[in-house]
């Protein structure tokens, strides 16, 4: 057990970049992709017939879609936190973890997902994601709302740990 906590923190020592930009990025992209996945096989499933996968649902779809829903919204929270704690575990500098949580804000506070008719009657429906600020003064200030929000929900964790340890310390 030992060395494998060793190796985990010599591998953040030496690629910081990696562990608190790369690798959060790759888990958020993962989870957005299960998100797609849900909602697209859940149109193909359960909504065979409608032109959009966002309409009024009945029976076991709202547990499926809301599964997806809870993926696509928490997703960013829940790599967020595991950023902050990993990195106060390993008693890492703000910067690193800093450049992580903002690059996840900013994923998890700009992604879209656009639902495009199916282009022929039966036909599969196209589910896609695009990151963007928005079309308007006022969609870009929502984004920007958004990401914010995100950033200090997942900066939480990092701050409780550090401040517990800086209290135990004086203590």
């Amino acid at each position: 057990m030992a060395t494998r906590e060793s190796q985990f923190q010599s591998w953040c020592v030496q690629a910081p970049w990696a562990m608190f930009g790369l690798a959060p990025l790759f888990f958020l992209g993962g989870a957005y992709f299960v998100a797609c996945l849900i909602l697209w096989s859940g149109w193909k499933i359960f909504l065979p017939g409608t032109t959009t996968p966002f309409v009024r649902l009945n029976g076991f779809s709202i547990f499926y879609f809301g599964f997806g829903r809870l993926l696509y919204y928490g997703a960013p929270i829940l790599v967020g936190w595991g950023i902050g704690l990993i990195a106060a575990r390993q008693r890492f500098q703000w910067v690193w973890p800093t450049v992580g949580l903002v690059l996840i804000a900013l994923m998890g506070g700009t992604a879209q997902v656009q639902a495009n008719r199916p282009a022929l009657p039966g036909g599969a429906g196209r589910i896609s994601m695009s990151f963007t600020f928005g079309r308007s003064v006022q969609s870009a200030s929502y984004s920007l709302l958004h990401v914010l929000m995100i950033f200090s929900f997942t900066v939480l964790p990092y701050l409780i740990w550090r401040m517990q340890k800086a209290h135990s310390l004086a203590a």
